[in-house]
Parts: C-alpha cells; structure tokens; sequence
C-alpha cells in the first residue's frame, strides 16, 4: 500500500514538474481582445472559453482580457483594429467585408444551399482559409484567422406560413453579409432587407418585416416565436458567423509555444461548439413549439431545389468578370465537395 502511494505521489510530482516546465515556456502577457458581441449572444460561450483555457493552459501566463458589446470597437471597425494591430485578437463577421476580402469572405458561407450542415461549414471555412489565394489575401489584410463559429441552418422564420414556394413573392425578408445572399433572395421574388440584428423583433412586430433569415437558436434569443410563429423546413445553408483573427505579424511575431496553444485549444472550442449546437438547436425548436410555434412544411420542395441557383457559379462568374477567375480556382472545387451535403 506504501508503494503504491509512493508511486502515485511521484507520478503527481512529475506532472506538476512537467506543468511547471510547460507554463515557463509560455511569456507572461496580458492580451486585448476585441468582441462587437455581448457576452449572452448563442455561442459566443466558446470565444470566452477558449480565452479561459488558453490562460488555463498556459499556466496563467498567457491572460486575455474580453471587451465585450463593441467597448473596443463596433462590428464595422474590429477588422481594421485588427488588420493595424491595435488589438491583439478581435471577433468580427467577415461576411460584412465581403468587397474588402472577397476570397476569405466567402470562407463565411455567403453563398445559399453550399453546405447544408454545420460540420460542413466548419470543414469548407478551414479549407478555403488554407488556399494559397485566401492565404495571399489573408496576407495583405495582415490577417490570421484563429478559430470560427458555426449555427444550424438558415431558415425563414416568418409572421406567416411558406405553404409552397409562391408564398415567398414579395416577402420582406432580413439579408446578411454581401451581395449573394439577396441574388438568391431574389430568384424566388423575396425583398432583401437591411436590418440589424437589434431591429429584428420590431421589424417583425412591426411588419415592416416578414420573415428573418437566420438559426433557429437566435428565435429564443431575440424571443422571434410571439412575432413570427412559422418556421419554414426549407434549408438555405449553413453559414460561419464570426470569427477569431489575430493581426498576421503580431501572430508570427509570438513563440511558436503559444500558437500552437492557441491553434489547439480553437480546434478544441470548436468542436464543442459543434457538440452544443446539437442540443441547442433542439432546445430552441421545444421552445419554439411550446410557444404555439409550427414548422411548415413546403408543398413543392422539388421545384424549390430545382429553382434555387447555382451560386458558386454566381459567385465563380463574378470574380472571373473582375478578373480574378484563375485566382479562385483552387477554392472552387471545395465548395463543389461541400454541396454535395445538399444531396
């Protein structure tokens, strides 16, 4: 019994040593992250926890500091503090600077009906990043990006029933992120609207709004379900929403220790996000259904698909009329890959 204790007394000691050893090759720095989001918001959880493990994990050496609900800087700006290294990390959605980054924009899921679950958005936004074309890109915005955030699929979230696809004429619904979403918007006869996320619930309420375009785990979150009861099966895709960047030179200026930490435990968040959206969006359809929420199921799903456009060909056409049709071609077969989720 003595040795046995011995051993495991020796073996605790070891593993601290290791620890200690591991902690000292870390630099004791505290650094600033900038975040446009309040810290409530579905799944920001996992930005905060991989901040939390990342000091865990380094012994507390490496500290980051959250500034949450844009106290840094607003979703607009966070990429430029960023991309000039006034912040040492930011959070923003790089959807919305989809003209200033058009190659990593599109690593966001901008395009309709490419991948249909969130495993397969994760999957395409790392391997679009990883292209020698967004790498380039990446470069001259004097970015690097770190980790990203994934949702269940879009859906229409309305204050009336989608029965069938001609339901959808002249619907006023929320569009995001650049000009492809509202091209797709547009062949089924919707009216892409602006509206930020803050104005949703009024929009709706309102009915200046008819649907939202978005998750279903945001309904309980801005409470949509007293406002738009109809959730409709039809799939638009999954997008990334947010994402994690570091400024490029401030990023390989730090010891190879630390990003490889940073690197590991992003994987790690990541996959958790996954995990937690499985149940979140389960719990998010219970609260909706318990609300007197329907989801509606659409009649003519068939003509649905066989109308909806080929938006990596939108897309492909579009870079190619602006000259950089040789330059995307690496990234296309990916998102090809990718659609066959749909299938």
């Amino acid at each position: 019994m003595l040795k046995s204790v011995t051993r495991m007394a020796g073996a605790a000691l070891i593993a601290l040593v290791a620890g200690q050893a591991a902690a000292e090759e870390y630099p004791d720095v505290t650094l600033r992250m900038a975040h446009p989001l309040p810290e409530s918001w579905p799944a920001v959880q996992w930005d905060k926890w991989w901040a939390e493990e990342v000091t865990r994990r380094s012994g507390g050496k490496v500290k980051i500091d959250i500034f949450w609900s844009g106290q840094v800087g607003g979703l607009l700006e966070i990429k430029n503090l960023v991309s000039s290294g006034a912040v040492d990390l930011g959070v923003f959605a790089q959807a919305v600077h989809a003209s200033e980054m058009p190659m990593t924009s599109i690593a966001a899921g901008l395009l309709n009906r490419v991948s249909a679950d969130a495993p397969t958005a994760q999957q395409l936004a790392g391997e679009v990043y990883n292209t020698e074309p967004t790498q380039a890109e990446l470069e001259a915005l004097n970015l690097h990006p770190i980790k990203w955030t994934v949702t269940s699929p879009y859906r229409l979230t309305c204050n009336k029933p989608i029965n069938q696809m001609s339901d959808l004429e002249g619907l006023r619904v929320r569009a995001v992120g650049g000009a492809y979403v509202p091209i797709w918007m547009e062949a089924y006869g919707m009216v892409p609207t602006r509206v930020q996320a803050t104005e949703i619930r009024e929009g709706l309420q309102r009915g200046t709004l008819d649907c939202n375009f978005g998750p279903i785990e945001w309904v309980p979150f801005f409470s949509l379900q007293s406002v738009a009861p109809y959730v409709s099966d039809i799939n638009t895709g999954t997008f990334t929403t947010f994402q994690l960047y570091a400024p490029r030179t401030t990023w390989e200026a730090w010891p190879e220790s630390v990003r490889e930490l940073m690197t590991e435990v992003a994987q790690d968040a990541m996959q958790k996000d996954l995990e937690w959206l499985e149940g979140a969006e389960a719990e998010a359809y219970a609260t909706f259904r318990d609300a007197g929420g329907q989801m509606v199921e659409l009649a003519d799903m068939d003509s649905f698909v066989a109308k909806s456009p080929d938006m990596i060909a939108v897309w492909e056409n579009g870079m190619t009329e602006d000259g950089l049709g040789d330059t995307i071609a690496p990234i296309i077969p990916l998102q090809r890959e990718a659609a066959k989720s749909f299938e």
